[in-house]
């Protein structure tokens, strides 16, 4: 299914599609993903980290050396390779990279240390989106709210919604990183024994790296090898998340009439992306089969997803990165209707 303008007929055709999805188990989903797709190879997955390495550490060699009016090309370059670390992590944290927790664990620490992400908070955060996803109440991604849960929010927190759903949500995950991977009273006890143990190595790296850097390179230093490398990492983090499961076409889930099926397999949008953002963001845009079972290492999904399509063709969204679908994202999906399908902020009152 193609991007589409949500209209009264698409709202009809789509609860038809809903109701049939209420007959199909998530077995069934499974079932249509060949077996060889949840295989792990951890000499693969070790290739991939060695190889993205060493075109991180030749991007930064690059930027040592070229002229100044290259660094912001330079900048979207690094952040984007910054992106493919988080995505390798990504993989550790859902297990899909290897079998060895332990090396799972020590490759999704040290990947994520330039990006401050530690990496214990984030994977228990990140899996709670992965058992609520499109849920109305509990996704912790990018839900949208109700038009009275909006407008019974202060004028600084309607503030701060609104413009990280609308034309800042560039900066949503700036703000999400902070306000909850630190924050103790996110976690269980038991999640806490793991979750401090990762805010330590990034606490340690920050007092170390940062000085260091600042030192030997200065101020401008700091900015253009770490901060603006890391603001277009998180450029592409929040633009990732924001369109994988916001589209005109697909509701958020009230309490009732959420269900698995629906959220991973009809609530998730594929999307492909420019070349040169494909060849380090490992294949994190083919996200349907993601959604459906974490345990697929990334290099098997594309396969998965044409099995999927083949299977439930009806039911699959995909879509092309492109500005004129972005900017319909961040201009009309910022509240849930009745029926959970996105409106804009400034058809209600409280806007």
């Amino acid at each position: 299914m193609t991007h589409v303008v949500d209209t009264a007929s698409i709202r009809v055709h789509n609860r038809a599609l809903l109701n049939r999805l209420e007959s199909i188990t998530y077995q069934d989903v499974l079932a249509a993903i060949p077996k060889k797709c949840f295989e792990r190879d951890t000499q693969r997955g070790l290739l991939a980290v060695a190889t993205h390495l060493v075109i991180l550490t030749a991007s930064y060699a690059l930027l040592a050396v070229a002229p100044v009016w290259c660094a912001p090309i330079l900048w979207v370059w690094l952040g984007t390779v910054l992106w493919g670390n988080f995505v390798l992590a990504h993989d550790c944290g859902h297990q899909s990279f290897s079998p060895n927790k332990q090396l799972n664990a020590l490759i999704g620490h040290l990947l994520l240390l330039p990006t401050l992400y530690p990496y214990h908070a984030w994977r228990i955060m990140h899996n709670r989106h992965h058992a609520w996803t499109n849920h109305q109440d509990k996704d912790n991604s990018w839900r949208t709210i109700t038009p009275e849960a909006y407008n019974s929010m202060s004028p600084i927190n309607r503030f701060f919604y609104y413009n990280v759903h609308a034309y800042f949500w560039w900066f949503a995950s700036e703000i999400h990183l902070f306000a909850f991977h630190f924050d103790r009273k996110k976690f269980s006890d038991p999640e806490w024994k793991s979750v401090s143990v990762s805010v330590a190595v990034i606490i340690a790296f920050m007092a170390v790296f940062f000085p260091t850097l600042i030192y030997f390179t200065g101020l401008w230093g700091f900015v253009t090898y770490w901060l603006m490398p890391w603001m277009v990492f998180h450029f592409w983090l929040s633009t990732f998340t924001l369109v994988h499961h916001n589209h005109p076409d697909i509701p958020y889930y009230p309490e009732g009439e959420w269900n698995p099926v629906k959220a991973q397999l009809f609530g998730t949008v594929h999307c492909e992306y420019p070349w040169w953002v494909e060849l380090v963001c490992y294949k994190i845009g083919v996200h349907i089969p993601h959604h459906l079972s974490t345990a697929i290492p990334y290099y098997n999904l594309r396969e998965a997803h044409e099995a999927l399509k083949l299977q439930f063709p009806e039911f699959i969204h995909e879509s092309r990165f492109q500005w004129s679908y972005l900017q319909e994202i961040v201009s009309q999906c910022h509240l849930s209707d009745e029926e959970g399908y996105h409106i804009p902020a400034k058809s209600v009152r409280g806007q």
